[in-house]
């Protein structure tokens, strides 16, 4: 459990339950990110005019209820025999937010019950279920900490075509302790530097940061980002360490021509730049181009970037490299994402492995004879990874899978799988915070 919640007063406590009331709608039921659905609150909900400490209780609220949900839900159906009634409006997720302050947050019963209670004054036309709401959660804070020991986690708060997804991948003791870095009160917050000089090296102490094996800086607690040493000055970007593994896996980049596909958020486009490639950086969105082309203004680097299609764009000249992280399910970023697995369905992982198919395929039609292409996804589903490989050797015979080494890329050398990719997950480096889950292999193509 975490240290109980406090607000700096009781309107501000009831005022950020509200905001987590209509997060917790947004991203359950109108499928919106979550970081998405806080700065929405933040500007025009009932977050606007609170506290950074109170605006990031609401938050963790949410995040809690998401990374505990099927929990949460087995603990409501066993103080709740009859279900939730129909017709209830926001019952439901009142009583979520409720049983994980209660389980999960450590927070006064009192409280919780009183503030459950408290938002029927907002929805009036659903008064009638303050009764219920009471005796409910009333029961939970006697009970339920008790009832909570016979729910297996893992299990309770994967959707099950997941869970059965990665109980065959990787085996049930590998998923419990995924499940354990992923549900984590917090997340580290990974930086990937420019240079390593004097003056990061100073920046890193001031932030208190550790430096992993990989390369990256670790922030484990951290304030708001840009108002961090070092941002003003543009000596690094977020990047999680995971998504900075395939850029290292295309080797000496210096003075290269680089294709980056499926650019944005563009921290792999700014780890190309900073190693001195002549980047060329391709997305569908001008919106996230834009963003990318920010922080190339704010950390000194260059790229040339370019609004389109992976599926479609054609270039001039091929590319001695190239590099594809493709859209996903994204399954793999839930320990920072948690919202997303309650977002997607297998269909959706059939869907994004067509789709990273057929962008393998062009992409395979851009790279120069004896070129280079990382294809990588942050997806843990093998459909959207390995499931993909064999199907694209015989389509393309004259490519050929070119394995990472260990004494070539000492930094990549636990992530290494038996036919040279590379496969990351969320409790490696657990005893630092954990992973992305991400896949990543390289190509070669033959002469």
């Amino acid at each position: 459990m975490t240290n109980s919640l406090s607000f700096s007063s009781r309107k501000a406590g009831m005022a950020a339950r509200e905001g987590a009331l209509r997060l917790t709608h947004a991203v359950l039921s109108e499928k919106k990110l979550l970081d998405e659905a806080y700065q929405a609150e933040i500007e025009t909900g009932p977050l606007r005019k609170l506290p950074g400490n109170d605006r990031a209780f609401a938050k963790r609220m949410v995040i809690t209820l998401l990374q505990h949900l099927g929990e949460i839900d087995s603990i409501l159906a066993m103080f709740m025999e009859r279900g939730i009634p129909k017709k209830s409006g926001p019952l439901r997720n009142i009583l979520r937010l409720g049983v994980a302050e209660l389980l999960f947050l450590n927070v006064p019963s009192h409280a919780v019950v009183d503030s459950a209670v408290s938002h029927f004054r907002t929805w009036r036309k659903y008064a009638g279920f303050k009764g219920l709401t009471n005796a409910v959660l009333r029961q939970v804070s006697q009970k339920g900490a008790e009832c909570l020991k016979d729910i297996d986690a893992a299990k309770a708060n994967l959707p099950v075509w997941l869970y059965e997804d990665w109980i065959k991948s990787y085996g049930k003791e590998a998923v419990e302790h995924m499940m354990d870095v992923c549900n984590a009160p917090t997340t580290p917050l990974d930086l990937s530097v420019k240079a390593h000089d004097t003056k990061t090296q100073d920046i890193a102490s001031q932030l208190e940061g550790q430096w992993l094996p990989t390369g990256s800086l670790r922030l484990a607690t951290h304030g708001k980002v840009d108002e961090l040493a070092g941002f003003e000055d543009g000596l690094w970007w977020v990047q999680d360490t995971a998504a900075s593994l395939p850029v290292k896996m295309l080797g000496d980049v210096n003075n290269l021509d680089v294709l980056d596909l499926c650019a944005a958020p563009g921290g792999k486009t700014m780890q190309l730049a900073a190693l001195g490639a002549k980047v060329t950086a391709l997305d569908l969105s001008g919106k996230r181009l834009q963003r990318i082309q920010k922080n190339l203004d704010r950390t000194g680097l260059e790229a040339t970037l370019i609004q389109g299609d992976a599926l479609k764009q054609k270039f001039q000249t091929k590319f001695p490299a190239i590099l594809l992280d493709a859209p996903c399910s994204a399954t793999g970023t839930m320990r920072r994402h948690p919202e997303l697995i309650h977002q997607r369905n297998a269909a959706d992982i059939a869907h994004f492995a067509k789709i990273q198919a057929r962008m393998l395929r062009h992409a395979a039609n851009l790279l120069e004879d004896n070129g280079c292409l990382v294809f990588c996804t942050c997806s843990l589903q093998q459909a959207e990874g390995p499931d993909l490989v064999a199907n694209f050797l015989m389509e393309y015979p004259d490519f050929s899978i070119d394995p990472i080494e260990a004494e070539q890329n000492p930094e990549l050398a636990a992530f290494i799988q038996g036919d040279g990719s590379i496969r990351t997950r969320p409790d490696q480096m657990a005893e630092l915070g954990g992973l992305d889950g991400f896949y990543a292999i390289r190509f070669r193509k033959c002469t």
